[in-house]
């Protein structure tokens, strides 16, 4: 591929990104003014007179911290932006590689890659997922373990939730922490769940 194929390449991933992003900003009733205000509310300024430029095709490059923002601002994923689903039967992920938009979609996401890391936070989001919708009540209002005032009920609630969160996710955080990844936050009413962790590094002398 030349050097002016190339360039036709960046230009045309640049002008699929910003015809998704006008469609989404028509689609929930912006304009590119409400646009730009919301990119700068996020706090990465986009100037009216860049999106202007953009949509007219005059400008035709476009950083990753723009796609974020503008991802978030017409409330899209970053990646349905890059590879739009339901469009043309291939895109050209790469300057030399053409693929269906979906099998670009994920390998953008890593959704269909088994490495590791990501492979071992999908499983703790799947676990945590069907735990929180199991344990809906518990989960939502937050009870805290320390509390005397219990509702009729809800201890016994709590603590079915404790009991799934310990012996289904607990074992995954630590898992987690042995390949020196850290695990996402718990709430703030079962952080006491990571005391056993905290307990085993202090008998192992581990800082």
């Amino acid at each position: 591929m030349t050097h002016d194929e190339v360039e036709s390449w960046s230009a045309q991933v640049t002008r699929t990104v910003i015809a998704e992003v006008r469609r989404c900003r028509k689609e929930l009733g912006m304009t590119a003014q409400d646009l730009a205000d919301a990119c700068d509310e996020l706090g990465h300024p986009i100037p009216r007179t860049v999106i202007a430029n953009w949509e007219s095709g005059r400008r035709l490059t476009l950083t990753v911290p723009e796609l974020l923002v503008l991802a978030k601002a017409v409330d899209a994923p970053p990646a349905a932006l890059v590879f739009p689903l339901g469009g043309s039967t291939n895109v050209d992920c790469l300057p030399h590689e053409s693929r269906d938009p979906w099998t670009a979609f994920s390998w953008f996401t890593g959704e269909n890659l088994d490495f590791g890391d990501a492979a071992v936070f999908r499983e703790y989001a799947g676990v945590e997922h069907h735990i929180r919708t199991g344990h809906h009540d518990a989960w939502q209002l937050q009870f805290s373990g320390a509390r005397k005032d219990w509702p009729h009920g809800a201890e016994a609630k709590f603590g079915r939730l404790v009991k799934a969160v310990r012996s289904e996710l607990v074992p995954i955080r630590h898992r987690m922490r042995e390949l020196r990844l850290t695990p996402p936050p718990l709430p703030s009413h079962l952080a006491f769940l990571d005391t056993d962790h905290k307990d085993d590094q202090m008998r192992e002398g581990t800082p």
